[in-house]
């Protein structure tokens, strides 16, 4: 992570913007471990606390997704439903991130994954799988 030099801390913008990348590509254990210390770093008051749900519901939907792309049924419905809970008060958006449409593309995902079950998981259309989009307008409403 990039220190932040003013306080000492990591760039949260700076881990956000890589993980949405990673995220984007695929890279899903990446984006959870490049958040992870933001997110350890966010608990502490007012806004960092409320920060806090939203960088873990972002971690938990890359490790769900994580695991769907590893055949882990368990994990993935876990992880994607844990997720999606913690992400929904960030609605429309949050730090930039559109969480609406996130969010609307991902519980699709998780219904797939519990409709098909452990042993069908293989069948899960993997292009389903949705994106992190920015609204740059979004990005001062946190």
């Amino acid at each position: 992570m990039t220190p932040d030099p003013q306080a000492g801390t990591l760039d949260a913008a700076a881990a956000l913007a890589r993980a949405i990348a990673e995220f984007n590509s695929w890279r899903f254990y990446d984006c959870h471990e490049t958040l992870e210390d933001v997110w350890r770093e966010s608990g502490g008051k007012d806004e960092r606390e409320a920060a806090a749900g939203f960088y873990q519901g972002l971690i938990k939907l890359a490790a769900g997704f994580h695991h769907l792309l590893r055949g882990n049924h368990r994990g993935a419905a876990t992880l994607l439903r844990g997720g999606l809970a913690l992400l929904d008060p960030f609605r429309p958006a949050y730090l930039g991130v559109d969480v609406q449409r996130l969010i609307d593309e991902a519980r699709p995902c998780l219904d797939r994954v519990i409709e098909i079950g452990p042993s069908r998981l293989a069948e899960f259309d993997r292009s389903l799988i949705p994106r992190v989009y920015v609204r740059p307008e979004a990005a001062d409403a946190a």
